[in-house]
């Protein structure tokens, strides 16, 4: 059997033979870490046919210094699988959002959104400075985690920590729940 080093090789040097031959190697091993992130199979399967393209095609740009190619790969499937889960979140947030707008007309929805505005902001205000920074600076400025870090000049893990410390409270406080803000 020919180790993956030499696999690997080979596929730099463009052998679909041994593309092939890696990918049946892989793919059993870098599904499931897919399918645990996204937890959905369907989604998994799509991402996991990302991740062998990004290998075709990135694979002369792999280092070995840097990495063994076992972490490389699951590096790989990670970000594709977080990125997949990003945006199947965001484009859900998308649309519940757009399901609070009033339709042209409707009084009582438009009426029903006013309101939801109105606690969301009362709220905002019983959250520390920080979380409430955060939010604003996200929701209602449209920036990036990594715009409001570099913004704020404070870590990114930080801002994200800060976010989810927010959102949980908001979420709380809207559901008519208490929690120490």
């Amino acid at each position: 059997m020919v180790g993956d080093s030499e696999l690997f090789g080979r596929i730099v040097q463009r052998d679909r033979e041994a593309f092939a031959e890696f990918y049946d190697r892989w793919a059993d091993v870098l599904f499931p870490v897919c399918v645990r992130i996204l937890r959905d199979a369907t989604e998994a399967e799509d991402v996991l046919q990302d991740i062998f393209v990004q290998v075709w095609k990135e694979a002369g740009r792999y280092d070995p210094a840097r990495a063994p190619l076992k972490s490389w790969l699951f590096s790989i499937a990670r970000s594709r699988s977080l990125d997949r889960w990003r945006s199947r979140k965001s484009a859900g947030a998308r649309i519940v959002a757009a399901d609070l707008l009033p339709e042209p007309g409707d009084a009582g929805v438009a009426a029903e959104a006013s309101l939801l505005r109105q606690d969301v902001i009362r709220h905002l205000g019983r959250l520390s400075v920080k979380e409430r920074t955060v939010l604003v600076l996200a929701y209602f400025e449209g920036l990036t985690q990594a715009e409001i870090a570099t913004h704020l000049g404070e870590p990114l893990g930080t801002v994200k920590s800060r976010a989810r410390a927010g959102l949980a409270k908001l979420h709380s406080l809207l559901s008519g729940e208490r929690t120490d803000a």
